[in-house]
């Protein structure tokens, strides 16, 4: 067995500007359609349960589709991305509003919201583990709520 000891690099100092929310959620988005086109590519389906032998997953559904759970490894992952982007000097500028960017902020408009940073006031979406602006992990026991 290999002796691998990740060490990612340090973002809990990078805080992120709301516009940059949004560019989270369509990486997210994308981020689980890649995903998925390419378990396609290798035969798998949608299934009820994960199933290895059968290549099945319940995964194998629209992003809009899983559960909170699922969306926020994509989200985090994407939050990630983009404070490693920030931290490594690079910019990220909206220069216009396309039908896109449109469609993804009704979805988000519409999205289920329950909470607020306690840090920054940021809003907090069900399932998400850290804020997107301060990067604030959140504790909130998504089941017994």
């Amino acid at each position: 067995m290999k002796n691998y000891n990740p060490k990612p690099i340090d973002l809990s100092d990078v805080v992120l500007t709301d516009d940059l929310t949004e560019l989270r959620e369509a990486i997210a988005e994308n981020a689980h359609d890649v995903w998925a086109v390419d378990r396609m590519a290798q035969g798998w389906s949608y299934g009820p349960v994960r199933n290895d032998d059968d290549k099945e997953t319940p995964c194998m559904v629209p992003y809009s589709e899983l559960p909170e759970s699922e969306k926020e490894i994509d989200r985090n992952m994407a939050m990630k991305t983009l404070k490693l982007m920030k931290k490594l000097g690079y910019d990220i500028i909206k220069r216009e509003d396309t039908d896109l960017y449109r469609i993804l902020k009704e979805r988000i408009k519409n999205a289920k919201q329950q909470y607020v940073c306690r840090r920054c006031g940021n809003p907090i979406y069900e399932h998400q583990i850290f804020c997107d602006v301060c990067g604030l992990e959140q504790k909130i026991d998504w089941e017994n709520k």
